[in-house]
């Protein structure tokens, strides 16, 4: 899927198509996806898990520009993909989606439990302006490079947030530093 996003857009990619460059047989395409949106949403999982795997230090060490830049330069390495799941021809029907598995993955993934609405809240808030903010860079990558994009992301989500909270930011993926 990603070597053909990469060729064309997600709407001139066929089944087949995917079949013939993973070398399997078109019914053997079926037998783990109901339809090419199934494995783009497998992907986002994906996607998403190792964005946080990798994001996780920085956040422990309370570095938030660091781990908007780690997001961004992620993003920035896989943009055919990126631009399909939150800039693409699907739109606000795929990005919405992704919303709900990154909040999905990211709830899962926190160190504590939510102390109220308020931290259900700010996760909401980190996540949908994050993806937000990518896919208007998506759609403006001759204008905003990678480290610029990290620059703003930072600015506009994680130090608000942190203020808010009155100690450090969440970081981009919603995940709270562990406990001193």
């Amino acid at each position: 899927m990603a070597a053909l996003l990469a060729e064309r857009n997600l709407d001139a990619i066929t089944v087949r198509a995917l079949a013939a460059k993973a070398e399997i047989g078109y019914a053997t395409f079926f037998r783990h996806y109901t339809d090419k949106e199934a494995l783009l949403a497998d992907m986002a999982d994906v996607l998403i898990v190792e964005f946080l795997q990798q994001v996780r230090p920085l956040l422990e060490q309370k570095d938030r520009l660091g781990a908007a830049r780690t997001l961004c330069a992620f993003v920035n390495d896989r943009l055919p993909i990126y631009q399909t799941l939150i800039a693409g021809g699907a739109g606000d029907t795929v990005r919405a989606e992704m919303l709900r598995q990154s909040m999905d993955i990211v709830a899962r993934s926190r160190r504590r439990k939510p102390e109220g609405p308020l931290d259900d809240l700010i996760l909401f808030h980190i996540v949908s302006s994050i993806l937000n903010l990518l896919a208007w860079w998506l759609r403006h990558l001759d204008e905003v490079d990678w480290e610029t994009m990290a620059e703003i992301i930072e600015r506009v989500v994680l130090t608000p947030v942190s203020a808010l909270r009155g100690q450090p930011a969440p970081g981009p993926a919603g995940l709270e530093p562990a406990a001193d």
